[in-house]
C-alpha cells in the first residue's frame, strides 16, 4: 500500500478525541480501523507471518556460559558468540544458547551470520548483566579502522550512528533476554556530573542496540542512552526486518526508538530522560522516529505500554514522535517515494510530559489533514489513557479495589509527606500514625529483623527468660504429655518469645498510604506487613521475603500426629478495605536459609502464608504479582466460624504468577473472589495439592486462567472443594495449552451438581481479558517486583 493511500486510510479511521486528551494534532483511530492494526498484522509483514515465542528464557539449557571471572566457558560475550558455528554450518532448527553471568561486560558486540541464538542474562532480572560501550556518532576514528565489528565503515573519519552501537544483531532469529545494554558515550549510564562534552555536541547519537535482521525478539531488556537508543534497521531496503520487544525499558531523550524496520513494542516502558534536556528549557525531545519505507504499510506499533519521564521535563515538552525522513534534504520529500514513518500508539498510558506529534526531520510538518500529497502523515493513537507523572501517585485501575470509592492510597500526599526509607528505623518513622495521605518509597533491602544499629537479630534476642526448645520438647513430648494442648511455664515462655519477635518484625501500615519500592531491588526481609483495620492502602513493587517465625506453636492433634504452625505472614490484611497490591514478589524463604530442625518427631515450620486476607477485609485487588513457593500461599477467610465475613472478602486476583505453590492459590471462604488471567506453574506434580480451594460459602468467578504443569497433572487436581461452597464459574481457562471445561475441573468434586455454575455478582472495572493462550508469555514477563519502573518522587 502506498504511503498516501495508507495515510488516507488512517485519516478516514480517525474519530474524535478518545480517552487521551487529544487536539487537532493527535488523531485517534476509530475502533474498526484499530482492529486492523494489531501486533499480528505488523508481524505478518515478511515472507510468512511471524509469531514471537512464548519462551521461558531462564529454563533454556546453555551451550556456552560467559563469566568475567573465568568460571564459565568464555570471559567475554563476543568470544562466546564467535564460538557458535556459522549459520551455514549449523544444524537446521537448532537454537544455540549463551548464558551470561552477572557482571559488566565492556566493548562492542556483533552477532552476524549465526544460526538461531539466545543471549540470556541473570534469571528473572535485567540489571545483573550489563553490556556497555561508549562511542558516539561524532567520535573520530582513523580511516581504515572499523567503527563497529558489524558496521566497520572503514573509510569514514567518524564512527557515525550505526558505528556507535554497543550491540548489533545482524542475524535473524535471535532472542535477547534479561540484559541491560547501554551506550555511555554521553554519560547516560554512569550519569557523571556534569555530562561529558559529547552529550551536547554534534554527533551525540549513541546507539545502545541496533537490530539489522528479521525475527529479533527482545524480552525484559533495559536499553540506555540519550539520543538514538534503539535502532531497528532493515538489512536491505526491501528486506523484511521484524522486531518484537516485550516487558522492556528503553531510556533516552531524542529519537530514542527509531529506524525503518517493523517494530512492535508490547508491555514496555519508554522513559524520557531529563539530564540533557534541562539545558533546553525543559524539553525538546522526541520518543519515536520511524523511517518506514513508502511502500511498507506498517512501521511501529506501541501497545499496552507506559510513557514516563524523569523529573525535570515540563508538561507537553516532549513529542510522541516524528518521522525520520532518512536521507531527505528539507524541501525535497516526495509522497510515495521518500520514507514516510508510520506509528500507532494504542492502549497505553501517557505521561504529562508528552505533547503531540512533531514535524519530520526534513521539516515536513505534521498536519493530520486530507492533504496527503503534501504531508501523508501516518501517525495515530487509539484508546490511550493519561498517566500521572509518578507511579507512586497511581490509583487502583481494576477489580474490587475500585469499589467503595476506589483506592487512592497516598496519591494525594503533600511533598512533606513523601518519604524515602533505607532501613527499618526510617521505615517505622515514615509509617507513624497521622491522618494525612503519605507516600513511602523503599530504596534497597531493609531487614526488619535488625536493631537500631542495624545488627541482625535472631531467636536469642527475642527468647523469654527460662525458655528453651530442648526443655519445651521434653515437657510436651506426646509420649508423656499426651495429645493435650501445651500449657504451663514453657508454653507461656514460647508465647512471650513469639510476641516479642512479632512486635519487632511485623510492621503495621496505616490508612491512606502508598508503600512503593524504587528500582529493581526494593526488599523487605525478615518480617511482614500487617494491614489491620485500615483502609485505602497501596503496596507496589516490593519484594517480601522470609517472615521467619522463630517460635512456632505445637498443635499435638494437627493432621492426627501433631504439627508445628508458624504465625507470620509476609502480608496480612485483617478488617482492611480499599487495598491494591501490585507488582510484588512474595518469597517464603530467602536464599541460603538452613533446613528446619525436627522436634517432637515433626519438621518445625517457621513460615506461614504468603498473603492472608481475613476477618472481613474487602475491596482488594492483587495484580501482576509473583507468589513463589509455600504450602499455604494465599488464604481468603480464616475460619468457617467467621460468619461476619459473609458479604465481604471481595477480592480480585489478575495477571499473577503462582509458581510452585502446593495449595491455596487461593483458598476461599465466604468471599466473592475474581480470578482472571492468572498463570499457575506446577513444576513438580508430587509436591502439588491443588490451586483453587472452594471453602465454606465461597463464590469464585474464574476467567481465562492458564496452568502449565508437568507430571501428568489432570484437570480435577486444579480445583478442590473444601466445604459447602456456593458457586464456581469458569470460562476460557487452559491446562498446558488445552482448553478446560468446568465439568473437567470439577470431575472429582463430590456433589458438584450442588455448586452453582454462575455467580450472582460481577467485579467492578474488570481488567481487559487476554486469551488463556496469551497469559503465560505476558504474565511470566511482567509479574513481580522490579518489573514496574518506579522513579524517586520529587515534589511536584
Amino acid at each position: 500500500m502506498a504511503s498516501a493511500a495508507l495515510a488516507a486510510l488512517l485519516l478516514a479511521g480517525c474519530a474524535g478525541p478518545g480517552p487521551t486528551p487529544a487536539d487537532a494534532g493527535r488523531p485517534q483511530l476509530d475502533a474498526a480501523t484499530a482492529a486492523r492494526h494489531t501486533a499480528a498484522a505488523y508481524l505478518a509483514q515478511g515472507v510468512s507471518p511471524w509469531q514471537p515465542e512464548d519462551v521461558d528464557a531462564d529454563a533454556l539449557t546453555a551451550d556456552f556460559t560467559v563469566a568475567a571471572d573465568g568460571s564459565g566457558s568464555h570471559r567475554s560475550v563476543q568470544a562466546a558468540v564467535d564460538a557458535v558455528p556459522a549459520a551455514a554450518a549449523a544444524t537446521p532448527g537448532r537454537r544455540w544458547v549463551i548464558r551470561i553471568r552477572p557482571g559488566v561486560y565492556r566493548g562492542p558486540l556483533c552477532v552476524r551470520d549465526k544460526p538461531p541464538l539466545a543471549l540470556v542474562g541473570a534469571a528473572g532480572g535485567r540489571d545483573g548483566v550489563v553490556l556497555v560501550d561508549q562511542r558516539h556518532a561524532g567520535l573520530a576514528k582513523p580511516a581504515g579502522t572499523p567503527a563497529q565489528p558489524c558496521q566497520p565503515n572503514l573509510q569514514a573519519e567518524r564512527h557515525g550512528t550505526s558505528g556507535s552501537a554497543t550491540a548489533v544483531i545482524a542475524s535473524p532469529d535471535v532472542l535477547l533476554a534479561h540484559l541491560t545494554i547501554a551506550n555511555d558515550a554521553t554519560g547516560a549510564f554512569s550519569r557523571p556530573t556534569p555530562l561529558p562534552a559529547a552529550a551536547q555536541g554534534e554527533g551525540a547519537q549513541a546507539v545502545a542496540l541496533m537490530t539489522l535482521a528479521d525475527r529479533v525478539q527482545l524480552d525484559n531488556l533495559r536499553l540506555v542512552s540519550h539520543q538514538d537508543t534503539l535502532y531497528v534497521r532493515r538489512p536491505a531496503p526491501s528486506a523484511p526486518a521484524r522486531v518484537f520487544m516485550r516487558a522492556s525499558l528503553v531510556e533516552g531523550d531524542v529519537d530514542f526508538v527509531f529506524g525503518n524496520a517493523t517494530l512492535v513494542v508490547d508491555d514496555s516502558t519508554l522513559l524520557s530522560r531529563a539530564d540533557r534536556l534541562r539545558s533546553r528549557s525543559g524539553g525538546g525531545g522526541h520518543v519515536l522516529a520511524p523511517s518506514t519505507p513508502a511502500a511498507q504499510p506498517l512501521g511501529f506499533l506501541v501497545q499496552r505500554s507506559r510513557f514516563i519521564a524523569e523529573p525535570g521535563l515540563a508538561d507537553a515538552s516532549t513529542s510522541l514522535g516524528r518521522a525520520w525522513d532518512e536521507g531527505v534534504v528539507p524541501g525535497t520529500w516526495q509522497a510515495g517515494v521518500s520514507p514516510n514513518g508510520q506509528a500507532l500508539v494504542r492502549d497505553s498510558a501517557l505521561g504529562p510530559h508528552l505533547g503531540g506529534w512533531a514535524a519530520s526531520t526534513a521539516r515536513r510538518p505534521f498536519t493530520p489533514s486530507a492533504d496527503t500529497a503534501a504531508n501523508a502523515n501516518r501517525f495515530a493513537e487509539f484508546h490511550n489513557q493519561p498517566a500521572p507523572a509518578d507511579a507512586a501517585r497511581e490509583t487502583a485501575p481494576h477489580g474490587w479495589a475500585t469499589a467503595g470509592g476506589g483506592t487512592r492510597g497516598g496519591a494525594d500526599a503533600a511533598p512533606g509527606d513523601v518519604h524515602t526509607v533505607r532501613n527499618r528505623a526510617e521505615l517505622l518513622a515514615a509509617l507513624r500514625p497521622h491522618p494525612r495521605p503519605r507516600i513511602v518509597q523503599v530504596q534497597g533491602r531493609i531487614d526488619l529483623a535488625t536493631n537500631a544499629a542495624g545488627r541482625p537479630l535472631g531467636a536469642a534476642d527475642f527468647q523469654a527468660p527460662g525458655f528453651s526448645w530442648p526443655a519445651f520438647a521434653a515437657a510436651y513430648d506426646p509420649a508423656t504429655w499426651g495429645r493435650r494442648p501445651p500449657a504451663g511455664p514453657l508454653e507461656d515462655g514460647r508465647r512471650a518469645s513469639a510476641a516479642a519477635q512479632a512486635a519487632h518484625v511485623i510492621v503495621r501500615v496505616p490508612s491512606r498510604t502508598t508503600l512503593i519500592g524504587l528500582g529493581a531491588d526494593a526488599t523487605l526481609s525478615g518480617g511482614g506487613l500487617l494491614l489491620d483495620g485500615v483502609r485505602d492502602v497501596i503496596v507496589r513493587n516490593l519484594h517480601l521475603q522470609q517472615a521467619f517465625d522463630h517460635f512456632p506453636a505445637w498443635d499435638p492433634v494437627d493432621n492426627g500426629h501433631g504439627e508445628w504452625n508458624a504465625e507470620h505472614d509476609l502480608l496480612a490484611l485483617r478488617r482492611a478495605s480499599q487495598v491494591w497490591i501490585d507488582h510484588c514478589t512474595f518469597d517464603r524463604l530467602a536464599p541460603g536459609t538452613p533446613a528446619p530442625a525436627v522436634l517432637l518427631g515433626r519438621t518445625m515450620q517457621h513460615t506461614d502464608g504468603l498473603l492472608d486476607i481475613t476477618r472481613g477485609a474487602t475491596h482488594v485487588t492483587v495484580s501482576w504479582s509473583l507468589l513463589r513457593g509455600g504450602d499455604k500461599t494465599a488464604l481468603i477467610g480464616g475460619s468457617d466460624r467467621h460468619t461476619d465475613d459473609a458479604g465481604r472478602l471481595q477480592i480480585s486476583f489478575h495477571h499473577n504468577l503462582w509458581q510452585a505453590s502446593r495449595e491455596r492459590a487461593p483458598r476461599v471462604r465466604f468471599g466473592q473472589v475474581h480470578l482472571a488471567n492468572n498463570l499457575y506453574l506446577v513444576p513438580d506434580a508430587s509436591a502439588f495439592g491443588y490451586s483453587i480451594g472452594l471453602g465454606h460459602q465461597a463464590s469464585v468467578l474464574s476467567r481465562h486462567n492458564a496452568w502449565q504443569a508437568t507430571g501428568g497433572v489432570a484437570p480435577p487436581r486444579l480445583v478442590r472443594r473444601l466445604g459447602t461452597a456456593r458457586a464456581f464459574d469458569d470460562q476460557g481457562s487452559a491446562l498446558n495449552g488445552q482448553p478446560l471445561t468446568r465439568a473437567a475441573l470439577l470431575a472429582d468434586v463430590a456433589e458438584a451438581a450442588t455448586l452453582a455454575a454462575t455467580v450472582d455478582w460481577q467485579p467492578p472495572a474488570p481488567p481487559p481479558l487476554d486469551a488463556a493462550a496469551e497469559v503465560p508469555a505476558r504474565v511470566r514477563a511482567l509479574a513481580g517486583a522490579g518489573r514496574l519502573v518506579a522513579l524517586p518522587l520529587e515534589a511536584r
